[in-house]
């Protein structure tokens, strides 16, 4: 004899696995995500805006530092001018006549424009 399925049938049998979801649902991430991004673009954005008031604030000190800085390079020229005169005439003093007369030539035939001179001869400043 054949054994027969009970009366009612069999319990449907469970193939589907029965696990519970884990984490949030998928918008939320979504949403998150996407607000945690824009809150970073803001943050770069507000860094950009105040690096470009720093350099403008920069600027604008060098703009008004600029007469302090050329007036000091200014004294600074005229010292070494006429230092550097001074030096000439120390080391004329101890020349000859004709080797004076061709140390106090001049260098350049233009006289239109004012050229300090780049290289110094004479004593040094430790001798003087």
């Amino acid at each position: 004899m054949q054994d027969l399925p009970p009366i009612g049938g069999y319990e449907p049998i469970q193939w589907k696995r029965n696990l519970p979801s884990r984490g949030f649902r998928p918008l939320i991430y979504f949403w998150g995500i996407t607000g945690l991004i824009g809150f970073g673009y803001y943050r770069y954005y507000q860094g950009v805006s105040e690096q470009r008031e720093l350099s403008r604030e920069k600027q604008w000190a060098r703009i008004y530092l600029e007469p302090l800085l050329t007036a000091e390079e200014d004294r600074n020229i005229a010292r070494r001018f006429f230092s550097e005169k001074k030096r000439q005439e120390m080391v004329a003093e101890s020349m000859s006549p004709e080797t004076r007369a061709k140390f106090e030539e001049e260098i350049y035939n233009d006289k239109s424009k004012f050229r300090f001179g780049k290289y110094s001869a004479g004593l040094a400043p430790s001798d003087r």
